[in-house]
């Protein structure tokens, strides 16, 4: 989509000899010049909408900006599904009627995956790492160990990162290493759908340096997530204000269709190998 803001331009707009999909304003419509919201009603009505930029991030972009975030901003609109006991029991249903099925199917492949963990360097077959759930608690997470015991590293997982096994690559890759956290779905600590559940080390540094990062906490983490699917995997305060402007978008939209869009690509991601880690 091309998205013009309003500037010189605007005359050519209207008379037809500039070609423009939509007009995005940089804040609202409240500081215009008189008799400008008229002109853009009647282009929205030509079929060339106008969006504030917030609105632009949220409708094209589908995620929420960072610089619109405050702490009241969770009592402005939506978030109503994500407040809804009802829509919270039968989404836990179905966490737990997803997770057996697919713990079930994959049982084979989770044997598999550990006998070639424990014959490649002898080690333990599951990692497990602290992490923050919902309303911050914190809770055990389970994955197959996909690198070397007893090596220290950066905190981030970099390409090409030596500390990580052959079997490693292959399970990161395929996203098999993540099957044991179905088990943390059954215990309620996760859902198979949220953000992604980060390390409480990480957590406390976020907190530290970004507003708002426990908006997050709201909802519990998941297996796979609107973050996980659109942005790739990275490293650092700036990716993580990235994810987070995805994971908000998430909660403020929270429903089944969304859930549902998330989970065929998901399986997209799996076969190509593309999304975040």
């Amino acid at each position: 989509m091309k998205a013009v803001l309003l500037a010189p331009e605007f005359a050519a707009i209207e008379a037809g000899r500039l070609q423009v999909e939509a007009i995005v304003l940089r804040e609202s419509t409240a500081d215009l010049p008189a008799g400008l919201p008229d002109r853009l009603v009647r282009l929205h009505f030509e079929g060339v909408p106008t969006y504030t930029l917030e609105l632009f991030h949220e409708r094209v972009w589908k995620k929420i900006p960072l610089y619109r975030i405050n702490q009241a901003w969770l009592f402005q609109g939506g978030f109503h599904l994500a407040r809804e006991p009802l829509f919270e029991r039968v989404k836990r249903v179905s966490d737990i009627l997803l997770a057996l099925s697919v713990l079930l199917i994959s049982a084979p492949f989770i044997v598999l995956a550990a006998l070639a963990i424990r014959l490649e360097d002898g080690g333990p077959v599951f990692f497990r790492q602290t992490r923050i759930g919902r309303h911050r608690a914190p809770f055990y997470l389970y994955k197959l160990r996909t690198m070397r015991t007893a090596v220290e590293g950066s905190r981030y997982t970099a390409k090409g990162d030596k500390r990580i096994t052959r079997i490693g690559t292959l399970l990161r890759a395929s996203r098999l290493d993540e099957l044991p956290q179905l088990w943390n779905v059954l215990k309620g600590d996760m859902s198979m759908i949220g953000p992604r559940a980060e390390w409480d080390v990480l957590v406390r540094d976020y907190e530290r340096e970004i507003p708002c990062y426990h908006f997050r906490h709201l909802v519990r983490p998941g297996i796979t997530g609107w973050a996980q699917i659109n942005y790739p995997y990275g490293a650092g305060i700036e990716d993580t204000l990235r994810k987070l402007e995805y994971d908000l978008f998430y909660i403020r939209h929270y429903s089944f269709q969304l859930d549902a869009s998330i989970v065929l690509k998901t399986i997209h991601v799996m076969l190509f190998g593309k999304g975040s880690r």
